[in-house]
């Protein structure tokens, strides 16, 4: 994850372990969260029906540590928490695994998947996080923690992260490796167990020597899935102002050509199984400072010139310099969902007094802008994310994820990616219409988009029109149908449509982001 960000508080070390739980039973889908300490929501208050899966975060390697292979975490700052995120996991049926990695957390991964020997103890190391633990609670180091599986977040293989992290073109030919003998330990200790082996991955596949490889389905056979971190593709790093997470690449030669679209083509042109893909979606914003009043433009675009100085985002941010890989004093940038319900919306399509809310047609997400100090958020919300659980659903990945789940708000956006589980009379995207604001030097009082608007009963569509025009042999749109093939045509009120995601009860219309594209008059 980018925004791993490693708790400054963690100083003590231990070799990290855990203990064996069953597999859940394959569902269809999987909801996959990302639990971490320092987001201050205590385990008792999970809502554990939720999520199918949850990943603690994290446990760390480091260069400055002698031992390259140690896995670091607090024994009592993670350890607690740890335990009781486990015994919970337990009583809801939901699978809990140890990440390791992260941005600044994966520092020795290159030089340990080089070597068998280093390989051999990493992977004693990690399998003390699935083990069970025949210890008594007080000792100083259990043998097992008891956890259900492992995901590895390594940023990333062949490809420069962190300033402090190792690299190397064999990166990725040296991680198969690793995986196969992980996997073969797992199973060799949990013969009637199933150990989960996961891991967080870029909208590319893994890089070789000449940059992302052509095949990566080898790597299949020890995944049981790898989630896709479709986000932190634009922002302070970004040459201009661009999306978070976007839906759809941007246009080129403005937008950075990453996307939830552009990663499951670029992974399954690769050979990888689109069924052992996630999605994954960010719960927060990125936010720059702009050049210019994004109010006043013609016309309107997400795409600006900023200053080079990241600003403050949410309240939560900070400038702190990381514990394990100083990579200067900066912010982030960064606004929880719930930050900006508190700060910036009235509701999750209302921006409150001082900003203005836009939606971008082609990527198909919000945005914000601040007049009073030029401040830029990109971010995604209720209808960015049913947008994307909707593909998702259509192009048959495993299920989501999401970083993290610390930032939600009175689980307004989790329970949008419970829609990956629909399978009949599922929740469609609701229509809303952006307007430019009216030029002013005052800040807006209130939002300049408008509220959504209800789609109402459908009219009995109109017959197809014979002949040999655009619309000859089209079925007309049935409110009762549901289209779950992408690109499927239908007519309604002498228009051609298509389907851009899943959708059933939607009526066709005029609006561009909408669900049917209108192809034009029969």
């Amino acid at each position: 994850m980018r925004l791993s960000f490693i708790a400054l508080a963690a100083t003590a070390f231990a070799i990290a372990s855990a203990a064996p739980v069953e597999k859940r039973a394959a569902s269809n889908n999987v909801v996959v969260g990302y639990w971490v300490p320092w987001g201050n929501v205590p385990v008792a208050s999970l809502d554990m029906t939720k999520y199918t899966h949850i990943n603690y975060g994290f446990g760390v390697t480091v260069k400055t540590n002698p031992d390259p292979t140690t896995i670091i975490f607090d024994r009592y700052y993670d350890g607690n928490n740890m335990r009781a995120l486990v015994t919970r996991g337990n009583q809801a049926g939901v699978p809990i695994l140890m990440s390791i990695g992260g941005w600044t957390g994966s520092q020795t991964f290159s030089t340990i998947a080089a070597d068998a020997g280093l390989r051999k103890k990493f992977i004693n190391n990690a399998m003390v996080f699935v083990r069970n633990n025949t210890l008594p609670p007080y000792e100083t180091t259990p043998d097992g923690w008891n956890m259900d599986g492992i995901d590895l977040d390594w940023e990333y293989p062949g490809r420069a992260g962190a300033i402090c992290n190792v690299y190397t073109p064999n990166d990725a030919s040296n991680y198969l490796v690793l995986l196969k003998e992980l996997r073969a330990q797992m199973d060799l200790e949990f013969p009637n167990t199933r150990k989960l082996l996961t891991a967080a991955v870029r909208v590319q596949p893994f890089d070789g020597p000449n940059g992302p490889l052509a095949d990566v389905s080898a790597f299949a056979q020890y995944f049981d899935w790898v989630a896709i971190m479709a986000y932190d593709i634009m922002g302070s790093w970004s040459a201009t102002t661009g999306p978070n997470a976007p839906f759809k690449n941007g246009p080129a030669g403005k937008a950075d050509q990453y996307s939830v679209i552009q990663a499951i083509d670029s992974w399954t042109a690769a050979k990888f199984p689109v069924n052992q893909l996630v999605v994954g979606t960010a719960f927060y914003g990125r936010s720059v400072t702009t050049t210019v009043n994004m109010n006043t433009q013609s016309p309107i675009t997400m795409y600006v010139n900023k200053t080079n100085v990241t600003p403050k985002g949410g309240p939560s941010d900070t400038n702190d310099v990381n514990f394990y890989c100083n990579e200067g004093s900066v912010y982030s940038g960064m606004w929880k969902w719930k930050e900006l319900r508190a700060a910036a919306l009235t509701t999750p399509t209302t921006a409150a007094a001082g900003w203005t809310r836009y939606w971008d047609d082609q990527t198909q997400t919000p945005w914000l802008f601040r007049q009073s100090d030029n401040t830029f958020v990109s971010y995604d919300d209720i209808q960015s994310l049913t947008i994307k659980v909707n593909h998702a659903k259509a192009a048959g990945v495993k299920g989501v994820m999401l970083w993290d789940m610390s930032y939600d708000y009175n689980g307004e956006l989790i329970t949008v990616l419970q829609n990956i589980h629909c399978t009949t009379n599922c929740p469609v995207n609701p229509v809303t219409t952006t307007v430019a604001p009216v030029t002013s030097t005052v800040a807006p009082a209130t939002s300049t988009t408008k509220a959504p608007t209800s789609i109402t009963a459908a009219p009995t569509p109109s017959p197809t029109t014979p002949g040999s025009g655009p619309c000859a042999g089209v079925a007309p749109w049935s409110s009762t149908t549901a289209y779950g093939t992408i690109g499927t045509k239908v007519t309604y009120g002498g228009h051609l449509w298509t389907n851009q995601w899943w959708t059933q009860g939607d009526t066709p219309s005029s609006v561009s982001w909408t669900v049917w594209k209108d192809g034009g008059a029969c």
